[in-house]
């Protein structure tokens, strides 16, 4: 542990570093990293801190001014700055919530690591006690974060942390979420049978307890592992469950991706796009948009539309893509030049997929893009459209569904 405190909020510094002082990231980040030195301080030495003449503390003022009044993000910094100054003593508890919030804003923004270091802050002064409340979300957000970041380890170790806290307090809700948690673990390690086995236990309890929330989150889960494994039918089945239980927002984009996914799976391209299309204008997170954007992409080489489909290449390029995006995005890009019959140039995109997936050891999608990269180098022929002609009732009421909302949100 560092003794002057030089080192914390790696992230943010590491941030900082890849920005440049002209970008208005630039003045949001380093907004973010002086409010939380000052928290730090107010910590360690108290009240004194935040002295109402303290220079320190006007300094981090004009910093959250210099953001642009229209982000939500200057309105988040600013109430944590008040919670602290009109506190008559440290008190955790009172900042936490607002903390979190600063976390989720940043997590909107696939700022995974500095939503991290947010979480990490909560769980590091927060009392896991008196405070479980606040801490077991903060360890399951620690811990989605982290493996967003691809840090399993991390990751694993957060949601164990979670789990321990839930139990300690009786919080059988909490403890059922970090089950979920150890179940995303276990399928980005490749260990499908352990993850359907948790995810199947915590669905049927969730049910028991009356926890929609929960059953929806632990039945979305389920419809990923099952388009992992090819079974895209009961993917779109158990999504589709999934989304008529949540109550979230934030949710409810996540399983209309998983919807997508499944539909363009089953070769229902006309029902993935219109779900793209949705997720891409209205999701409140960036991630989701940018895999609605990659898939959009994907489909338009189906289509056969190359002005389309380079227009989502070219804006995406230099996207702040995390590992598994930056992947995803170089395997739809290959895939898709090799699908428009130009695999010339899809074979290097499909190249430095290969060796980013080994690089990061992100298996799943290794084998996909080593298969990509055989066809492209074998010329070997793509399908394009391939509609099925017959529905069945379930799948056809999903494809419905997901019309009603694309003209609903008037896109497309």
């Amino acid at each position: 542990m560092e003794s002057s405190g030089s080192l914390r909020h790696l992230a943010f510094f590491e941030e900082l570093a890849k920005l440049n002082e002209a970008d208005p990231n630039w003045r949001a980040v380093s907004a973010g990293l002086v409010v939380m030195r000052l928290i730090d301080e107010w910590i360690a030495v108290g009240t004194e801190a935040v002295r109402l003449d303290s220079w320190g503390l006007g300094g981090v003022r004009e910093a959250i001014a210099e953001i642009p009044d229209t982000t939500p993000l200057r309105r988040i910094l600013s109430a944590i700055v008040d919670s602290i100054v009109s506190a008559p003593s440290v008190d955790i508890h009172a900042l936490a919530p607002r903390l979190m919030a600063y976390g989720q804003s940043l997590e909107y923004d696939a700022r995974w690591a500095l939503a991290a270091d947010i979480y990490e802050t909560v769980v590091a002064h927060a009392d896991p006690v008196t405070d479980a409340d606040l801490v077991v979300p903060a360890f399951l957000a620690l811990g989605q974060c982290c493996r967003m970041l691809d840090d399993l380890d991390r990751a694993a170790v957060a949601y164990e942390s979670a789990a321990r806290v839930a139990h300690a307090a009786g919080d059988m809700f909490g403890l059922l979420r970090s089950r979920i948690g150890d179940a995303k673990i276990a399928v980005s390690r490749g260990n499908m049978p352990l993850a359907e086995k948790i995810l199947d236990e915590t669905t049927e309890r969730a049910q028991v307890s009356g926890f929609d929330d929960l059953q929806s989150r632990s039945l979305h889960e389920r419809a990923y592992l099952a388009g992992l494994c090819g079974q895209h039918e009961r993917a779109v089945h158990f999504a589709y469950q999934a989304l008529s239980v949540t109550p979230a927002p934030r949710d409810r984009d996540r399983i209309l991706a998983n919807i997508a996914a499944g539909l363009q799976h089953l070769g229902l391209y006309d029902a993935a796009r219109d779900a793209n299309l949705v997720l891409a204008v209205t999701s409140q997170e960036q991630y989701v948009r940018w895999m609605a954007e990659l898939n959009l992409m994907e489909l338009a080489a189906k289509d056969g539309i190359e002005l389309q489909f380079d227009k989502y290449r070219r804006d995406l390029e230099s996207a702040d893509f995390n590992p598994m995006l930056r992947v995803t995005y170089l395997l739809h890009v290959g895939r898709g030049y090799h699908t428009l019959g130009n695999s010339d140039a899809g074979i290097p995109y499909l190249e430095r997929a290969v060796d980013m997936a080994v690089q990061c050891q992100l298996n799943p999608l290794l084998f996909e893009c080593e298969e990509a990269l055989s066809d492209a180098r074998r010329r070997a022929a793509r399908p394009r459209k391939a509609q099925p002609l017959v529905l069945g009732v379930d799948l056809q009421s999903v494809v419905d569904a997901v019309q009603e909302m694309r003209e609903v949100a008037e896109v497309g």
